[in-house]
């Protein structure tokens, strides 16, 4: 019973939204004349300000703004900075010089920094792979609300990788993490409760999870539930009376032809970007 369980195709840590999602449309979308010339004076929060409405247009004239207001401590600044150098976004990918940024900014306490810096260490880019470290960085964020973190968290506990393997605690994470809507926390929960990793076996909710992944766009999850309710006796509803016997078997079909004619993106992603 290891299908909640990190594997291969899921060994990466999750995120959220595109990191070039925009902050401003249209012309609203340009620095205005004062920001730049606060921006030019020295003002961390105005060199932010330039970075983020130039980065949906121009990552690389971003960059330099991003990096003078990270210099002078702009912890949101540090953390977009080292996403960035991190991916190779609009300069050369540089994962160490992305490690010092992140650690700078998840020391103020910056959640995607904490984040961020535990996938660094989780996958050995630019240090050397620890998922001891991993794993208290995913908890110091996952502790602030942080969703990403929580289901990072939950899949080193569920691998026992850096930690003592603790399926219930992973379930518990993972709960948190689903319950504010991270698609691939209700994906892995879903699992969880289908299999009773962590927590007792409980195919109806399990379905419930498992419906909400799919909605968001998680193939992986559709399929889990066509065949989650192809293998499990239709629910008997409160006044005892249970579906017809071909209603499962039909529903499940029913599922599995969504998984093929829909085309779905998957939810998972390496990072979680700032913002």
């Amino acid at each position: 019973m290891t299908g909640c369980r990190r594997n291969k195709a899921g060994a990466r840590a999750v995120g959220g939204a595109d990191p070039l999602g925009t902050i401003d449309e249209g012309a609203n979308a340009m620095p205005t004349l004062w920001t730049r010339m606060r921006a030019e004076l020295g003002d961390s929060d105005a060199q932010f300000r330039m970075a983020e409405r130039l980065r949906p247009v121009d990552v690389a004239a971003a960059v330099p703004w991003y990096r003078r207001a990270a210099r002078q401590g702009h912890v949101a600044a540090q953390t977009m900075l080292a996403f960035l150098l991190a991916n190779g976004i609009g300069v050369p990918p540089d994962p160490r010089r992305a490690v010092s940024w992140y650690r700078r900014a998840a020391a103020k306490g910056d959640v995607g920094a904490q984040n961020n810096l535990g996938f660094m260490h989780e996958h050995g880019a630019g240090v050397p792979c620890d998922p001891a470290k991993a794993a208290l960085w995913y908890r110091l964020a996952a502790l602030q609300h942080s969703a990403p973190a929580q289901v990072n968290l939950a899949l080193l506990l569920l691998d026992g990788r850096g930690v003592d393997r603790d399926e219930a605690e992973a379930v518990r994470w993972l709960r948190a993490a689903a319950e504010q809507g991270h698609p691939a926390a209700q994906f892995r929960l879903g699992l969880c409760l289908r299999e009773g990793v962590g927590i007792d076996r409980d195919p109806a909710e399990a379905a419930l999870w498992l419906q909400a992944a799919a909605a968001a766009g998680d193939r992986e999850a559709l399929t889990a539930l066509a065949e989650l309710r192809q293998t499990t006796p239709p629910l008997r509803t409160g006044d005892g009376e249970g579906a017809g016997d071909g209603e499962g078997e039909e529903d499940a079909m029913e599922w599995r032809h969504q998984v093929e004619r829909r085309p779905m993106r998957s939810v998972h992603a390496e990072a979680m970007p700032p913002g």
